[in-house]
């Protein structure tokens, strides 16, 4: 299985329902085709996402040039929990350990305290930290945002939950309650900040484009709250990095798609920063250096057979006689999470 393949569980047994029949030859056989449609959705909602093994790739060959790799660097990242995010195990392959700042719908929950965390685990020769921070977001094999089929699972479920509960609470009219005392010092503190943050963005589209309008476009909706929760977690972010930290810093800033289980080696990152800090400097991008990546023979193939990939230009075909990329890279092989 590729990249961001989670494999089922031990002891899995189909529970007998008849459109459950996909998940058990998945399990024999270890993956199914994906729907051209699910494709279409990712073309048009996402434009320039990339299947993540490609990003995983690409952006470890930026990197390493500007010094980075698997002995000095520290990764991080700030996604949403939730057991389908696998590519977080495949980073986790190329860059080693892994520290974990995120919480419900990616935002990065561990603030300050968490980053000071990880930033003292650096190591000390030439020690360097990286963070991939994304929001994530279902496209179904129906091409329907916001969903995604689940092992054992006969009906498809929300993803991201936490972003789609927090849009219907909105939607409602209706804003989140901080949390009782009787629910204790934590209660629901991450669904109702998630929540605030979508309903100010709901709010704030209402006023602007009126609410009938508003709620016949839930598909795109969906897409558009993801987007405007990725700016979110992009500022906290950079807000969690002191200005005198002096190791270099890489970001990582994207959309995370997830595809049906039994796909996910068709996961998709549509990357929308690539950013690097050395010292006290200030980020800058490296995007194009990313797009020269994409463009490399060893990579290029990968992008030029990638259904996704809207930007199939005669520049970007790869040779009509290609060394075998195996024997042009040292990229290792990404294993599948468990």
């Amino acid at each position: 299985m590729g990249a961001g393949q989670c494999r089922p569980s031990k002891g899995y047994k189909n529970n007998g329902k008849a459109n459950l029949d996909r998940d058990a030859h998945v399990i024999k056989h270890g993956t199914s085709t994906i729907d051209p449609r699910c494709k279409r959705a990712i073309r048009k909602h996402f434009p320039g996402a990339h299947r993540a093994d490609i990003v995983l790739r690409t952006t470890r060959a930026v990197f390493k040039k500007h010094g980075f790799n698997e002995d000095n660097t520290l990764f991080a990242s700030s996604t949403c929990p939730d057991e389908i995010n696998c590519v977080i195990d495949d980073f986790s392959l190329i860059w080693g350990e892994h520290f974990s700042l995120g919480g419900l719908a990616g935002l990065p929950f561990t603030g300050k305290t968490g980053f000071s965390a990880f930033s003292h685990h650096v190591p000390e020769d030439d020690g360097r930290l990286l963070i991939f921070f994304a929001p994530h977001i279902g496209v179904a094999s129906d091409g329907k945002t916001g969903r995604v089929h689940r092992l054992g699972i006969a009906k498809q479920t929300t993803a991201c939950g936490s972003c789609i509960a927090a849009q219907n609470t909105a939607l409602k009219g209706t804003r989140c309650k901080p949390c009782d005392d009787h629910d204790g010092p934590i209660g629901d503190y991450q669904q109702s900040v998630v929540t605030e943050i979508v309903t100010d963005f709901i709010e704030e589209n209402k006023s602007r484009i009126g609410d009938n309008k508003l709620e016949k476009v839930e598909g795109d909706m969906n897409v558009k709250v993801t987007e405007s929760l990725y700016d979110r977690i992009k500022e906290e972010i950079l807000k969690i990095i002191p200005d005198d930290f002096k190791k270099p810093i890489a970001l990582i800033g994207g959309i995370l798609i997830n595809t049906d289980y039994g796909n996910r080696q068709h996961d998709y990152i549509l990357v929308k920063d690539l950013l690097i800090r050395k010292k006290n400097n200030k980020f800058v991008s490296l995007e194009k250096e990313l797009e020269d990546a994409l463009d490399e023979p060893r990579f290029n193939r990968l992008v030029y057979h990638d259904a996704a990939w809207i930007g199939q230009t005669a520049a970007r075909r790869p040779p009509a006689l290609p060394t075998p990329l195996e024997k042009k890279t040292n990229t290792p092989r990404l294993s599948s999470c468990m």
